[in-house]
């Protein structure tokens, strides 16, 4: 029997990775509202149920100062207030999350990592293995037989997966390690002082030799460089504070109950209503799709279908268990293959993602087809750079214009005007 798996969301941190990485200007609603870090917290966490099926998730939250401000007042002190405008999105994320029947995880005077680390080291307790979804690296001492890292790389939508294996090819290090090499090199971003004069190469260096910053300082006359020697006597106490701090703490005072974090079903209307006021209509078709009722059905993408073509043409679909399938259309062989499979079928559906409700000032940013319920394929054309790889506008619509003028193929779209109206206009 395969492994159980159990998914831990790093909030904060999959929050502020978003919000410096797409572009606000692309994601706001009608009425001004800001959701790039609600998107990219939400498009991470619908990818993550899809590529890895876990069986159990939750997500932990920082709450406040810990015991590291405490400890070192300037710990992060140099970090400028939330900006107010990721503060509201955090409730928004938090309204998602709630939708999803995920459980959140907090502890007063402790970080989200150390939430992360405390679950994590349980789960392994109870034979299960944890991936840990977070927006930065500061997890990843926390990789082990039993736990794996996903971040982003400088995309926030390219991801990789960190194990033991991924940490030794970066690093030159054990997973470990990386406690110790923050303590020798430092970390700005969290005001961790370091040892001043132990660069990057250095400290990877007298880590692969003797193991640990303690056997460090263990074999100190056995350092062959006086300016290094000097450095490391000089710095002993900010480089075992630095390690202190750096260190993320797996003794949390709260219990993993595994039942309470088992993935199950959603309220799809309540989650739906909330996605569709975010006016993240590319999501919808990515949601896992509920169980289907009994009796013919329409074919659609959202809702009700607004039809182009007569009503007799509409394809009924029998009841059936339908395993969700999406597809990003980002190659020349994708949309080769998508072509040909609209041109075989009697009818599609269609949506456009667009950046206003004005079809005549609208960009286009992508594009969503689907032939059949549980399956969709979607063409981004519009994203902001750093968004993942796409094809050029004119190439899309180039391919897709011959059937897209074919009468024999119906066409069936939820507000068919207004698509039609921006496809005209963008040739």
């Amino acid at each position: 029997m395969a492994n159980r798996k159990l998914v831990l969301i790093d909030g904060h941190a999959l929050a502020y990775r978003a919000y410096h990485a797409l572009r606000p200007d692309s994601f706001s609603t009608r009425q001004g509202e800001l959701t790039n870090a609600v998107y990219g917290f939400t498009s991470m966490l619908l990818a993550v149920l899809r590529d890895e099926r876990p069986d159990y998730i939750a997500v932990a939250f920082d709450v406040g100062p810990t015991f590291r401000h405490e400890e070192y007042p300037p710990y992060k002190a140099h970090r400028e207030a939330m900006p107010e405008e990721l503060a509201t999105q955090l409730q928004r994320i938090n309204e998602v999350v709630e939708a999803f029947n995920i459980p959140v995880f907090t502890a007063e005077g402790y970080e989200a990592d150390d939430v992360l680390g405390a679950l994590a080291r349980q789960a392994a307790q109870q034979g299960v293995e944890t991936l840990i979804v977070t927006g930065d690296t500061d997890a990843f001492q926390l990789i082990d037989d039993h736990t794996r890292v996903l971040t982003s790389r400088r995309r926030y939508s390219d991801t990789v997966i960190y194990d033991e294996a991924g940490i030794q090819e970066r690093y030159g290090l054990k997973p470990r390690q990386i406690i110790d090499y923050k303590a020798l090199v430092g970390d700005s971003s969290d005001n961790i002082p370091g040892v001043r004069g132990v660069g990057k190469k250095t400290a990877t260096r007298l880590l692969q030799k003797y193991g640990s910053l303690e056997a460090i300082y263990d074999h100190l006359d056995e350092i062959e460089s006086p300016r290094f020697r000097k450095a490391l006597e000089e710095g002993r106490d900010e480089a075992f504070l630095s390690k202190h701090l750096a260190t993320i703490v797996t003794d949390v005072p709260l219990e993993l109950d595994l039942e309470a974090c088992r993935v199950a079903q959603y309220d799809h209307d309540r989650v739906t209503a909330l996605f569709r006021e975010l006016e993240f209509r590319s999501l919808l078709e990515r949601l896992p799709q509920p169980r289907q009722p009994e009796g013919p059905q329409q074919l659609a993408l959202f809702g009700e279908v607004e039809a182009v073509a007569p009503k007799s043409q509409i394809p009924n679909l029998k009841s059936q268990t339908v395993v969700a399938g999406y597809r990003t259309v980002d190659s020349q062989e994708a949309l080769e293959e998508l072509v040909e499979e609209l041109s075989r079928s009697p009818a599609f559906a269609l949506d456009t993602e667009t950046t206003s409700t004005d079809a005549m000032a609208a960009d286009l940013v992508g594009i969503a087809v689907t032939t059949r319920a549980g399956q969709a394929h979607y063409i981004p054309v519009g994203h902001a750079p750093g968004m993942g790889s796409q094809l050029p506008l004119g190439y899309v619509l180039d391919k897709l214009r011959p059937v897209l003028e074919d009468a024999s193929v119906a066409k069936y779209a939820h507000n068919a005007r207004y698509d039609f109206t921006v496809l005209v206009r963008h040739g």
